[in-house]
């Protein structure tokens, strides 16, 4: 039991993310957001990152593609 505990704790500290969003503006630019993260709180932290990615885009003009 012991093993099995200690093997998900492993998994759930080595995993990973990444996201990757295309914002474009009136003029044609594109706009890349990508984030990633490594193990349980950086996986955590990609969607925020991401998400303030957009909101700092969307202030300056870009919308989702």
């Amino acid at each position: 039991m012991r093993r099995l505990l200690l093997y998900f704790l492993l998994l759930s500290l080595v995993g990973c993310a990444t996201e990757r969003t295309v914002l474009v503006n009136d003029q044609g630019d594109q706009l890349t957001c990508e984030t990633s993260g490594a193990g349980f709180f950086g996986s955590v932290s990609v969607s925020n990152q991401q998400q303030k990615c957009i909101a700092d885009a969307e202030k300056r003009g870009y919308r989702l593609k």
